[in-house]
């Protein structure tokens, strides 16, 4: 699997698909006057679509950190138990299969080392393989610390808790800026949101209060100007709030 590229499952598409729909049509009807001219936002979906595609990576990512720490874990205390390298890491594998659906990444993995092991392929270069594959640090930085370790004969279990630590503190500090940007998150979709809701208020209340700027040319490069604004506004406060540790 190649953890740069996504493929939308399929309720993700339609579930994504329906919301740019009602966005669009809702921003011909209240900038334009017409659903008719949400049609013209369709050349903002590639930009939507790409956005949404490294959303759902970057969640991925995530999420095979958190698993692959579990993993390390495991295979750390399989170890301590007196199992060698190769069946230690089968261990852990075994042991995963309790805490995680098989549909998870790292049960993915696992299987494909599992098979390649067999065909005797060395679990460093399986382990590396994950680490290009996922371009995640934290995976690339065990791959080369275990197979430095295993070449000189370093102390196994040391390595893998001392990096199962580092791994979980980045974790723990994620989750603490998460919750420490949920309010301002929420701040800031209010904030999107209110310009909308002004705008619908005013259209239900005085039918004819935007029909001016619907019907003219300098009125329509007015709400094309506004609608710029507001869309640089969003991409501006998304900037703010994306935090890279």
């Amino acid at each position: 699997m190649n953890y740069d590229k996504y493929t939308f499952r399929r309720r993700e598409m339609i579930s994504f698909l329906i919301a740019v729909t009602v966005l669009f049509l809702l921003i011909g009807k209240l900038f334009f006057g017409t659903f008719l001219a949400g049609g013209l936002c369709i050349v903002f979906f590639p930009f939507l679509w790409k956005k949404k595609k490294k959303q759902l990576l970057e969640k991925r990512k995530k999420q095979l950190v958190k698993e692959f720490k579990d993993l390390i874990l495991s295979f750390g205390a399989s170890l301590k138990a007196g199992y060698s390298i190769e069946n230690a890491f089968l261990e852990a594998c075994r042991d995963l299969t309790y805490l995680y659906n098989a549909s998870a990444d790292i049960l993915q993995e696992c299987q494909s080392m599992k098979r390649q092991m067999e065909n005797h392929i060395s679990l460093e270069v399986l382990l590396n393989d994950l680490g290009e594959r996922s371009r995640m640090t934290d995976i690339m930085d065990f791959a080369k610390v275990f197979a430095t370790a295993k070449k000189s004969g370093g102390d196994l279990n040391a390595m893998i808790a001392n990096t199962a630590d580092v791994i979980g503190q980045k974790i723990e500090l994620l989750a603490e800026i998460d919750v420490m940007l949920t309010g301002k998150k929420m701040e800031q979709r209010i904030m999107l949101l209110i310009p909308l809701f002004i705008m619908g208020y005013i259209s239900l209340t005085s039918p004819g209060y935007f029909m001016p700027l619907y019907q003219n040319p300098m009125g329509i490069l007015i709400m094309s100007a506004c609608l710029l604004l507001y869309a640089t506004a969003y991409l501006l406060s998304e900037k703010i709030m994306e935090i890279h540790i």
